[in-house]
């Protein structure tokens, strides 16, 4: 027995007082109706309905049940409803996943500008640096969009580009006064660097652009950290070359605390990603901050600020 069907004929006939306008309302035979009642009286072993030629009244066990499938339908609706709403309307929960400098400097402001948008939304930003080519379980760790620098080439998501991100290589005006010379990549070598972790295959390989072509120069770490932020800090201190995001310096280059270095090579862009699982229809709450961050970042100049 299909208890859904016997359930919305029986309540439709009492509704319409009739099981042929029942029936037609449904679009089913008014013999097929008939037994919808009958088996649903079979089921629950008691007489809804009181039957004559002419009219049809409900027992005292049909009028309680009358009230649970219509409180049923009325739950059904609702929920139906606030399914399809999360389609077109942000709701819920949205928790997001991005990289630790990256997140503190920037976009703690862009997901505190989203929330004031989006007030039916409970936000979460969690910071914590996303390793190179990282997998991440979307439902075992509850998450809706990871954002990092690095593809997860997956076939179960989708990735987004948010803003391409420069990079560049700097030190410390005292650190270069004492070092050896720095006129071309090679002399790298004979330098102390301090390496960005977690962001490309090989963290010593460093890759970089220049009137010759794209090349790769291995370098020796001196200093290693996950946080463009600590990279900053140990730059300025004088503990050597370092390749790093420019919004991570760009205070610092402006001041004079740290200066540009090989400045005739570019390393190349990266791209931050946000990443979210695939679906036939992408959440609403999950769309509206992916294009949010998107013009948040283009209204900014991010662009030019890399991280």
């Amino acid at each position: 027995m299909d208890r859904f069907r016997t359930m919305e004929s029986f309540v439709r006939v009492v509704r319409s007082g009739s099981f042929t306008v029942g029936a037609n309302q449904l679009g089913l035979s008014r013999a097929l109706v008939s037994r919808h009642i009958s088996d649903l009286e079979s089921h629950l072993g008691v007489r809804l309905l009181n039957r004559s030629t002419r009219s049809l009244a409900l027992t005292e066990e049909g009028t309680a049940y009358l009230d649970f499938c219509e409180k049923v339908f009325r739950e059904i609706e609702t929920n139906e409803r606030a399914i399809l709403r999360t389609r077109t309307e942000p709701s819920g929960t949205l928790k997001v996943l991005a990289p630790k400098s990256f997140g503190a400097l920037h976009l703690s402001d862009a997901v505190v500008g989203f929330a004031k948008a989006q007030p039916r939304l409970r936000i979460s930003l969690m910071l914590e640096n996303t390793p190179y080519r990282g997998s991440y379980d979307f439902a075992e760790r509850d998450l809706d969009v990871v954002l990092c620098f690095s593809t997860m080439r997956g076939a179960t998501v989708i990735e987004e580009k948010i803003v391409t991100l420069d990079w560049v290589l700097c030190a410390s005006p005292e650190y270069l006064a004492g070092a050896p010379a720095l006129n071309v990549p090679e002399d790298l070598a004979n330098h102390p660097c301090l390496v960005h972790i977690k962001v490309q295959p090989n963290d010593n390989a460093w890759r970089l652009n220049g009137p010759q072509g794209p090349m790769s120069i291995k370098v020796r770490a001196a200093f290693s950290a996950d946080s463009s932020l600590t990279l900053s800090k140990a730059a300025v201190a004088g503990l050597g070359v370092t390749m790093i995001p420019r919004y991570a310096v760009a205070d610092e280059l402006d001041s004079g605390a740290l200066e540009l270095v090989l400045p005739r090579y570019t390393m190349a862009p990266r791209p931050l990603l946000a990443v979210y699982p695939k679906a036939l229809v992408t959440p609403a709450k999950v769309q509206a901050f992916v294009d949010y961050l998107k013009e948040w970042m283009r209204e900014r100049s991010i662009e030019s600020q890399p991280g």
